[in-house]
């Protein structure tokens, strides 16, 4: 698959990048604020932390992960395009254990490299639960996506 068909390729030259992070950063923010229970709380206090530091934490983590995961999703979209389905959310949702596992492999990758105690403190604290809230989270995800590919 050309990069300009792949998935990192066309979101990577889109015009308006910033549309595209501003609706991730929506997506990842109404996702936290709807949790319940103890585990949402501890989520919600865990991202205010970091939003109490740095305001736009949901914006900037979207701009500067995007690339790894959407090179790390190019694999599942090219499946996605075979079966010609018209909804990339749906597709990944029906793919929610593979497509997360390769989004945290992005994201864990991308984690051990930043300098950020306290995001990485955070990150530790909540990998263990990342791979079942990313399977939660991954149709509107790929909801949102695919919005910005047509």
């Amino acid at each position: 698959m050309s990069s300009s068909s792949s998935l990192s390729g066309i979101l990577l030259s889109l015009g308006q990048p910033e549309t595209l992070v501003n609706d991730l950063a929506r997506t990842l923010e109404t996702h936290i604020a709807a949790k319940g229970g103890i585990s949402g709380a501890a989520m919600k206090i865990g991202f205010n932390t970091l939003r109490a530091a740095k305001p736009d934490i949901a914006a900037t983590a979207a701009r500067k992960l995007l690339p790894d995961i959407a090179k790390a999703l190019d694999p599942l979209y090219a499946e996605f395009k075979k079966t010609q389905g018209l909804d990339f959310g749906s597709y990944l949702s029906q793919q929610a254990p593979r497509a997360a596992t390769v989004v945290l492999d992005a994201v864990d990758a991308r984690m051990a490299t930043i300098h950020n105690t306290t995001a990485k403190s955070l990150y530790k604290r909540f990998r263990g639960s990342a791979g079942d809230e990313l399977q939660k989270l991954l149709p509107a995800f790929g909801s949102v996506l695919a919005t910005h590919i047509r």
